[in-house]
């Protein structure tokens, strides 16, 4: 049995959340807030699902809908958040945020060591 265009785009929002980490009450929001966090193909794909709801609140505009690329929306980016790793990313995020301070500190210490040098300090 197929799934409504609302359970699949609830789908893709329950999913965005989990994995990702996005607020938003339903997936049109969660998509204002995605950067780059998902390609921009899927973000194409998800945006038609969000499309596609709006347009199955209207019963003569449903027939607009095309079940067949709402399907592979869906399915394309079900595929892709079950294969993000959510610790993953936070790994990530931390180390970017290290590997900044780290940086941060050499450039002052090497500033640091030139004034010195140039003032005949050292």
């Amino acid at each position: 049995m197929h799934e409504t265009i609302h359970d699949m785009a609830e789908d893709v929002a329950t999913l965005m959340k989990e994995r990702l980490s996005i607020r938003g009450r339903d997936l049109a929001t969660k998509l204002r807030h995605t950067g780059r966090m998902m390609p921009n193909r899927l973000k194409r794909e998800a945006a038609y699902l969000a499309e596609a709801v709006q347009l199955s609140e209207n019963p003569r505009l449903q027939k607009m809908i095309d079940m067949e690329r709402a399907e592979a929306a869906h399915r394309d980016c079900l595929e892709f958040l079950q294969k993000v790793d959510a610790a993953d990313r936070r790994k990530g995020v931390v180390l970017g945020v290290l590997a900044s301070l780290a940086m941060t500190f050499l450039v002052v210490a090497a500033l640091i060591i030139i004034v010195l040098v140039w003032r005949g300090y050292i």
